[in-house]
């Protein structure tokens, strides 16, 4: 068999898909159909197949292959509900910096520690001008004592709860219609209605069945002279001295809280929320010089 040149038999495959008359893949191609058919069920599953909710994640580089191979791997999570939202509501996450920033973002960021500042405050100093103005050589302490607990226990505590806690429930639109545009809150009649709602709940409820008789409370609390009361009193206790002495004053009382705050609380109520309280504040400063004008020196 000399002379006769030597020739090359392919391989089976080859010669398999050649008398077949099939077309022959390239080299690499039917591994990599077998790698996409072995991703393909596990697509198919993570997707319908009984792991609904589950999403899956998009094949990545695996690290520590230095032949840069691209391998994949498919992973599936469930998916988890939004975190409930931070905060009462009315509070700001304020980013600031500096002292200067610290200062000036408080009442957002801490408005019921703003409130029970501003009230006190505001309340005791509200009966201090009262007195200089009334002629006053010296302070009543005592008197001023009586507008200062009830500036703290009262309007600092007790109307953070009324205002912010069950007006917002009882009038369910009040935060979203604060927050509105000029312009939006006279296109929402719900709204509105729950705007007119606090104001009538605020002057002829609040004040008149719980704000007078706590002021008379502690007022008789700090200020009633046992000495000089007389017989009939002194056998009262403290809370029926007080109601006594409201049910003396309480039309006249009433009348001239109405006069000033049915007005006062159309306003603080269309406001932004976190605005409400140093606004209510700001009337109810005024407020407290006529108050103590009025019932500071009576005994």
């Amino acid at each position: 068999a000399q002379g006769i040149p030597a020739v090359a038999l392919p391989p089976r495959a080859s010669t398999t898909a050649s008398v077949l008359g099939l077309p022959i893949p390239p080299p690499g191609a039917i591994s990599a159909m077998l790698r996409a058919a072995t991703r393909r069920p596990i697509q198919v599953l993570a997707q319908g197949g009984g792991n609904a909710g589950r999403q899956v994640v998009a094949p990545q580089q695996c690290s520590g292959t230095g032949n840069g191979v691209r391998r994949s791997c498919q992973v599936s999570r469930p998916t988890r509900a939004a975190a409930p939202p931070k905060g009462d509501g009315i509070s700001h996450d304020v980013a600031y910096t500096g002292l200067w920033g610290q200062i000036t973002t408080f009442p957002k960021r801490r408005p019921f520690a703003t409130n029970i500042i501003v009230a006190t405050v505001k309340t005791s100093l509200a009966d201090i001008i009262v007195q200089k103005s009334e002629g006053k050589k010296d302070i009543d302490w005592s008197r001023n004592g009586v507008f200062t607990a009830f500036g703290f226990a009262y309007l600092g505590v007790v109307q953070w709860f009324i205002y912010v806690t069950i007006f917002t429930r009882v009038c369910p639109h009040a935060i979203r219609f604060s927050n509105l545009s000029w312009a939006e809150k006279l296109k929402d009649r719900a709204g509105q209605i729950d705007l007119l709602k606090q104001t009538a709940f605020d002057n002829f409820i609040h004040y008149t069945f719980i704000y007078y008789p706590v002021f008379y409370f502690f007022k008789e609390l700090i200020q009633s002279d046992d000495g000089k009361a007389a017989s009939d009193e002194k056998s009262q206790s403290t809370v029926e001295r007080a109601g006594a002495k409201y049910w003396r004053n309480c039309v006249k009382d009433n009348l001239y809280i109405w006069s000033l705050w049915v007005p006062g609380d159309l306003f603080v109520y269309a406001c932004p929320i976190w605005m409400r309280l140093p606004l209510n504040h700001g009337i109810s400063l005024v407020w407290t010089m006529i108050l103590s004008s009025l019932r500071g020196d009576e005994k």
